[in-house]
């Protein structure tokens, strides 16, 4: 199960535990359970008992295996067998990332927000190899090279480049609630929302918003065309549509509109049927 020895797997014994008495790791489940049941709903699909072996803390602590135990717990089956490991909780949450490298929903954003929690643990291993060479200073402060060395065990642990530590370090100061969310779920890439980090938080709904819907408008846009192109006589006009919208769009709030900008070719405006409906409004008035 686990490939590292330094974390006390090694000696790893089976047993079989009272399913009520494990529970999930608080870290993984809280970052991670809006997309495990897509994981649930895979191992559900497999007939009889749960049979392979969970990886656990020796407090019942569950370090892989959260879908298996939560399918079991459903299924109101009474034990499992486990696989039992003596570490710290810091050992048990490197292992946690570790064993979710490869597993679908984990991606890079998830994995270093759960590194960073590590995050005192490598200073502090930091600062004790500076006393133990005997380096003079205020042991509070780490030097650049130091810092570094700290990154570096992080991205290691995540299994990511260094970069993306920093560039997750900045979002989590700035990121938006449903931008976090997309990342958490794959939707959005770590350099793509690092690129909005100094926008406003409407700012990134906005640029969100225009990620998300991107492909879907340009669809929409180009199937419109092709059926006005080929109406001979639409009911509509096209230049009392377009006066409609250009003379009234300055009547409305401009915190209530998001603006996102499509790649199509030509002079085009594309509204929603509610902001048209509005617009409608406001121009009959």
């Amino acid at each position: 199960m686990c490939d590292d020895a330094l974390l006390g797997c090694d000696g790893a014994r089976l047993q079989y535990r009272p399913t009520a008495t494990l529970r999930p790791h608080p870290t993984y489940q809280a970052l991670c359970e809006p997309i495990a049941a897509i994981r649930r709903r895979r191992v559900a699909q497999q007939g009889g008992p749960i049979r392979e072996p969970l990886l656990i803390a020796r407090d019942g602590t569950i370090l892989d295996g959260h879908a298996r135990w939560q399918v079991a717990v459903d299924r109101q089956q009474e034990r499992l067998a486990c696989l039992e490991c003596d570490v710290t909780n810091e050992e048990a949450l490197q292992i946690v990332i570790r064993q979710h490298r490869t597993t679908e929903g984990v991606n890079h954003f998830c994995r270093i927000v759960m590194a960073l929690e590590l995050e005192p643990f490598f200073h502090a291993q930091a600062l004790q190899a500076r006393t133990a060479t005997g380096t003079t200073g205020l042991l509070s402060n780490l030097t650049n090279g130091e810092h570094r060395d700290v990154r570096k065990a992080i991205a290691a642990v995540a299994g990511v480049a260094t970069g993306n530590v920093t560039k997750v370090k900045q979002l989590l100061r700035t990121v938006v609630p449903e931008v976090r969310d997309r990342l958490v779920r794959g939707d959005v890439r770590i350099h793509r929302a690092w690129q909005w980090r100094t926008l406003s938080p409407k700012g990134q709904r906005d640029a969100l918003w225009a990620h998300l819907h991107q492909g879907a408008t340009k669809a929409t846009i180009a199937r419109l065309v092709r059926a006005h192109a080929e109406t001979p006589n639409p009911t509509a006009r096209p230049v009392d549509m377009a006066a409609t919208v250009l003379s009234e769009l300055g009547r409305l709030d401009a915190n209530d509109i998001t603006i996102a900008v499509l790649d199509v070719p030509g002079r085009a405006v594309v509204v929603t049927r509610a902001c048209f409906d509005d617009l409608q409004k406001e121009s009959a008035r």
